[in-house]
């Protein structure tokens, strides 16, 4: 299956979307609410849109992943991370995003992962360059965007200012040119609040409540424990990965910037209010680079087994083949 991936051609993307409808086919047999868990404003207007069109919120999720995969790859292809011009950084973002029941429905996560995908795209692109007012301003509103779908991206602003620092000398100028375009997509939405006399509503139950220490909140179980397990798996796999990378100092500050960002999404899960399983979606964007790294180290054999593996255990889990009590 793997060897499909493989390819420089970007019409075989149109895979990537038969696999994310296998994958995700499950949560049209068993109808799952539209997930907006830690809702941000911009999920709520989604959610309100959507109604009770579960089916509807389905196949917009399949979409939406389908173009995340594309961005992921046009990303790493145009910024040479990988010698090999491959589909499999989208292909391993959509395993991780499909890989358990709790990442099906469309959720506020999912909906973020898109600008933050966006936000990496352009910080990559300030990568001494000499021109590059667009490429911060864009990367600072993209990451505010993300976060008015889910709070935790507002901590990816650290990514933005780390990113500064590793791709380019830092200047003040341009700090506040992220700044500014991070706190515009806040301003927009303070103003709409304001304008109907809601703002004070507005910034206390959509950003100050949705912070906490430690605030788990999953059963106990083995229908955790065997989620957590597959999560797990996929993690390892990508961070011990023993691919070779161009030796060069863009490359390694490109690979630094996705470490950057696998650091900070871990780092949300000690504050974020109510966190959940689904908030292990937030780490998708960065593993699926390691994940495709590692599988790339691999021989393609053993590549095409374990991805086997966990394709297989995958969907027997989604379809409740192996029950688990």
């Amino acid at each position: 299956m793997l060897s499909i991936f493989r390819t420089n051609q970007a019409a075989f993307s149109i895979f990537l979307l038969i696999y994310a409808v296998v994958l995700r086919s499950a949560y049209f047999l068993n109808a799952f609410p539209v997930d907006m868990a830690n809702d941000g404003v911009l999920s709520l207007w989604m959610k309100d849109w959507f109604g009770n069109g579960y089916i509807a919120a389905g196949i917009v999720a399949i979409l939406v992943i389908f173009l995340q995969a594309v961005l992921l790859n046009t990303l790493v292809n145009k910024y040479r991370l990988f010698r090999e011009v491959t589909l499999f950084p989208g292909l391993f973002y959509i395993l991780i995003v499909s890989a358990v029941q709790d990442f099906l429905p469309l959720s506020s996560i999912l909906l973020g992962n898109t600008f933050l995908i966006l936000a990496i795209y352009n910080l990559l692109s300030i990568f001494k360059a000499k021109k590059c007012a667009d490429g911060i301003f864009n990367t600072g509103l993209f990451i505010g965007t993300a976060a008015l779908f889910y709070n935790a991206f507002a901590f990816f602003l650290f990514l933005g200012l780390i990113g500064l620092l590793v791709l380019r000398t830092v200047k003040l100028k341009e700090v506040l040119m992220l700044i500014a375009g991070y706190v515009l997509p806040f301003i927009f939405a303070s103003t709409y609040y304001f304008w109907y006399d809601q703002l004070g509503e507005y910034w206390n139950s959509y950003f100050f409540m949705q912070f906490n220490f430690l605030d788990f909140r999953w059963a106990g179980g083995w229908n955790t424990y065997y989620k957590l397990i597959i999560l797990m798996l996929l993690f390892l796999v990508g961070l011990f990965n023993r691919y070779t990378f161009e030796k060069s100092y863009q490359t390694r500050s490109f690979m630094n910037i996705f470490y950057t960002t696998l650091l900070l999404s871990g780092l949300t899960f000690l504050f974020q209010e109510n966190i959940q399983i689904s908030h292990f979606l937030i780490i998708a964007t960065p593993l699926s680079i390691l994940m495709a790294a590692s599988f790339l180290g691999m021989s393609k054999v053993t590549a095409e087994l374990i991805h086997l593996i966990f394709f297989m255990g995958i969907m027997l889990f989604q379809f409740d083949v192996l029950s688990i009590g």
